[in-house]
């Protein structure tokens, strides 16, 4: 029984001594809400048809993050992250029209983030937690939300807008060759639980960028962190 406890402590001192850093899963919840849209298609002034954008709301993502906390003030946070949502869209034109059908939506975004330690809390040779707060910078790589240039490609040009017929495998094609790029910056603040070599974080996130959801500038997330030191 002392050997297992002397082991016990020499381990757990060590991870706390010796732990550097760690890295693991990150999932997200996204919390935003892009509002329902209504636009007309026009084509040398005339009204040809009309999209309907029925709204996009919140989201999930799943990436990896590496933190690395041997500096002297503040932590490293690395993160990358696929997010993605589903919505719908409604077209109509003077041939055709289409309800309600379903198109994803998706983001690749990559954080850098710099972390300073708020608080800290342990229980002596097994677990501590963390309080920290932070900001960093952002980069997206998202698919184009539906629009009247999106309907245009995908039907050969807009001569085609009044009486094409949507092939809407078409649209896979053009997600692809149309990703939009966008950079902006966020703060985040949470909590992590570490135990022996194992990471546990759970913070809010809060972004601030442009062009990458309709008519919203900023938007906030929930993370949550399963990983391990080393």
């Amino acid at each position: 029984m002392k050997i297992r406890l002397l082991l016990l402590i020499c381990f757990s001192s060590y991870s706390q001594l010796f732990s550097i850093g760690g890295f693991g899963l990150n999932l997200n919840q996204g919390i935003y809400s892009v509002p329902e849209t209504s636009d007309d298609l026009i084509v040398l002034d005339q009204d040809v048809g009309n999209i309907v954008h029925h709204g996009l709301n919140n989201g999930y993502g799943l990436g990896g993050y590496l933190y690395v906390d041997a500096l002297p003030f503040v932590d490293i946070d690395l993160e990358a992250i696929l997010h993605f949502s589903e919505y719908e869209y409604s077209f109509q034109n003077q041939v055709m029209e289409i309800n309600n059908k379903s198109l994803a939506w998706a983001d690749f975004a990559f954080y850098g983030t710099l972390n300073k330690k708020i608080m800290k809390l342990s229980i002596p040779f097994i677990a501590k937690a963390k309080f920290s707060a932070g900001f960093g910078l952002n980069n997206h790589t998202s698919t184009p939300m539906i629009n009247q240039s999106m309907f245009e490609a995908v039907l050969g040009g807009p001569d085609n807008l009044s009486d094409g017929e949507l092939d809407v495998d078409e649209f896979s094609e053009y997600l692809k060759d149309n990703a939009i790029s966008s950079a902006g910056f966020h703060l985040q603040t949470g909590i992590q639980f570490k135990l022996l070599m194992l990471d546990s974080f759970i913070f809010y996130r809060h972004v601030f960028v442009d062009d990458l959801l309709t008519d919203i500038t900023n938007f906030g997330s929930i993370n949550l962190r399963l990983g391990m030191g080393f």
